[in-house]
Parts: structure tokens; C-alpha cells; sequence
């Protein structure tokens, strides 16, 4: 069923230990990115890729250019909320292609009368496989001007809903979507997709 909702999937990042932008990786689905928005995209209503001077050829998807200088994951979340069609939105790293959809419909689901939806897995926030509303905007881009780049400055002051790992473990037994890729290595290792 697909949702009132936009994915955002978050392109930028250096890449440095992966040597090349991890959104165009190679997978038997494509690339990370044509990988991503053909397991997700049917699920929401639209679909935005973040980031840089992304090149903006392809279908299914509409490229944001970041809104603001600074580098950081929380400039993509502006970005991705502010250019968004609907009040609900998914915020997912390129580097995360084993997530799972039935994580992120319930996720999203769990965003009612909440400002962001983030599970925590071993101790820490994922906030980049999390559901966040564009009534964060105004906080974050506070948070912004302020010069406070890490996710986490924003959660004091936002509705929180916080997703256990035994919660997680519901729709994703053994965490698969938290797995991210940083090195070649490890996409060898999943060149399964």
C-alpha cells in the first residue's frame, strides 16, 4: 500500500574509505541508488535524492540539491524535508541498501502526533533510517544557523518517539538494514543485492 508520504534518500557523503560516491555503486538491481528506489519507491508517493551536484538523469526520482553549505547529514534531512510534497517523510542513507520495507511501513506508521520516528539499535540513534515530519524544519534550521551539525541537537527540542531494537527485530530479525557500506570490502560482501 503506498503511503502520504516522501522517500528522501540521502546521496552526499565523501566516500573517502569507499573510494567512489556510494550512490552509484554497482548491485545486480543497478546502482545503490536505482536499487533503493526500486525495492522503496513504490511504497511512496514521491521520491527525492539528496545531495551535491548529483547527476540528474533517471526515472522515478527528483533530485534536491542541498539547501545549504554546510556538509552534514542534517543539511540532506533540511533539504529532503523542505522540498517534500507531503508532511510525512522517509530519511534514508544511500549506504543502507539492506533495509528492509516492512521496517519502514511500520516506522512511518509510528509517526503520528510525533515530529521524528527513530529506532535505536545498540545503544545508538539511527537517524538516518528514520521517519521525520516537516514540522522539524523550523527546528532544525534553527539548529543550522546556530552551527550545531550533528542529528542528535534536534532531538531535545522535537517530538520523539524512540523504536527499541527487540521492536526492530519484529520486521528485521537480524538488523540487516543498519548494515551500511563504507569500504569495497563490504560491498562485495553484499554484491548479492
Amino acid at each position: 500500500m503506498k503511503e502520504d508520504a516522501t522517500l528522501v534518500i540521502l546521496a552526499g557523503g565523501e566516500s573517502r574509505r569507499m573510494g567512489q560516491p556510494k550512490h552509484l555503486l554497482p548491485t545486480s538491481g543497478g546502482t545503490v541508488i536505482e536499487y533503493l528506489i526500486g525495492k522503496l519507491s513504490s511504497l511512496f508517493v514521491e521520491t527525492l535524492v539528496v545531495g551535491r551536484k548529483l547527476n540528474p538523469e533517471g526515472e522515478g526520482f527528483r533530485i534536491v540539491e542541498d539547501a545549504r553549505p554546510e556538509q552534514c547529514p542534517l543539511v540532506g534531512i533540511y533539504s529532503g524535508l523542505s522540498a517534500a510534497k507531503t508532511d510525512s517523510c522517509f530519511v534514508l542513507a544511500c549506504d543502507l541498501p539492506s533495509v528492509k520495507p516492512e521496517l519502514v511501513q511500520y516506522l512511518l506508521s509510528r509517526a503520528v502526533g510525533v515530529d521524528i520516528v527513530v529506532p535505536i539499535i545498540n545503544g545508538y540513534y539511527e537517524p538516518l533510517c528514520a521517519a521525520y515530519r516537516r514540522t522539524a524544519i523550523p527546528v532544525i534550521q534553527e539548529t543550522l544557523d546556530r552551527g550545531a551539525l550533528k542529528i542528535t541537537e534536534i532531538y531535545d527540542r522535537l517530538r520523539l518517539r524512540k523504536v527499541s531494537e527487540q521492536e526492530v527485530k519484529r520486521f528485521d530479525s537480524e538488523l540487516s538494514s543498519f548494515v551500511n557500506l563504507n569500504t569495497p570490502r563490504q560491498l562485495r560482501l553484499l554484491s548479492g543485492l
